[in-house]
């Protein structure tokens, strides 16, 4: 009786594991998925972050925006117009005529349309002019362990 117990609760671990694993694969369409904060020189129009379609379906991210934090905080519009990735498809938004703050530690949040929160990741703090950027490992995460690392920068291309 007592490993008959053991099994279920077992199996139910492992469902419930699966379960939650194919839940979090689902929601996740888009993501940040690396972003450099201060490049070697000036930083203003220079920073920049990488978006990945890690869904099945292609995502129209027309009125989507990215928070920013200096020289105060608000958020820029990614794409005032069309702007479709497709699945597995990757862009990169630059901030024009803004910097991020580097010595200090914020958080980075993607908005959709209506300006619902759909991802915010962080804290992110760069203090060296060089080509490092932070990057989610492996390319496009893991749902349920992301994993962030300062590394060489890989722009528009898979993180490594």
């Amino acid at each position: 009786m007592r490993s008959a117990r053991r099994i279920s609760a077992s199996a139910l671990v492992v469902c419930l594991a699966v379960g939650l694993a194919g839940w979090a694969a689902e929601t996740r369409t888009v993501v940040i998925n690396e972003v450099e904060l201060n490049p070697n020189g000036f930083d203003r129009d220079a920073e920049w972050v990488e978006i990945l379609n890690v869904g099945t379906a292609s995502v129209d991210l027309a009125g989507w925006s990215l928070t920013y934090n200096y020289p105060e905080e608000g958020a820029v519009v990614i794409a005032p117009e069309s702007l479709v990735l497709r699945p597995g498809q990757r862009t990169v938004f630059v901030y024009s005529g803004l910097r991020l703050r580097n010595e200090e530690s914020f958080l980075l949040r993607l908005l959709d349309a209506a300006g619902a929160v759909l991802e915010e990741v962080g804290p992110f703090q760069d203090d060296y002019d060089d080509a490092m950027t932070w990057q989610r490992i492996p390319d496009g995460g893991d749902p349920l362990l992301p994993i962030w690392l300062l590394r060489t920068g890989t722009k528009n291309a898979p993180n490594k």
